[in-house]
């Protein structure tokens, strides 16, 4: 039997441009993925996903043992109640909220020092302090906010109140 002649035309032995253009666009994406692994080699992220990987079984059933109890099924709760309630938060709302809850334990962890003067209102120094405008501006909103707060949580331990006013 005769022989397999095993020749190829030059053209055939080139790739075409947009192969060419593949396969250089792959080998930038491999360098990539070359420099990416040797990063998490490097900073030992590597070695612990690995591990992690490794030790996921046993980690597993510890965390399932753990929340298969009462305190893992309340915990669960509570977190799906605090992502619910969030999600209805305007985030630049609760961004504001924070920063001044922020300044104000700031400014009351400064507290008094040993030579801030003590000075007492007195009866007409309270009398004063009944009429500054500046003062009702500021306490304004937090007692709003005390009374609100009180009657919803009125309204949400005592579930059969609409029932009686009816």
């Amino acid at each position: 039997m005769a022989e397999q002649i095993h020749y190829r035309p030059a053209e055939a032995r080139q790739f075409r441009p947009e192969t060419e253009a593949e396969i250089e666009h792959l080998q930038g994406r491999l360098a990539e993925v070359n420099a990416l692994l040797d990063e998490l080699h490097d900073s030992g992220i590597l070695r612990w996903l690995k591990d992690f990987a490794g030790a996921f079984p046993q980690i597993s059933s510890i965390a399932v043992d753990g929340m298969n109890t009462a305190e893992g099924h309340a915990g669960m709760r509570n977190l799906l109640v605090v992502a619910k309630q969030l999600g209805k938060i305007d985030p630049d709302q609760l961004e504001r909220t924070f920063e001044a809850a922020n300044k104000g334990m700031t400014t009351a962890g400064e507290g008094a020092t040993e030579d801030t003067p003590y000075n007492p209102p007195g009866v007409t120094g309270v009398f004063k302090l009944l009429h500054d405008k500046e003062l009702w501006a500021t306490l304004s909103p937090v007692i709003a906010g005390v009374k609100a707060f009180s009657a919803a949580r009125k309204d949400s331990a005592d579930p059969d109140r609409d029932k009686k006013s009816d």
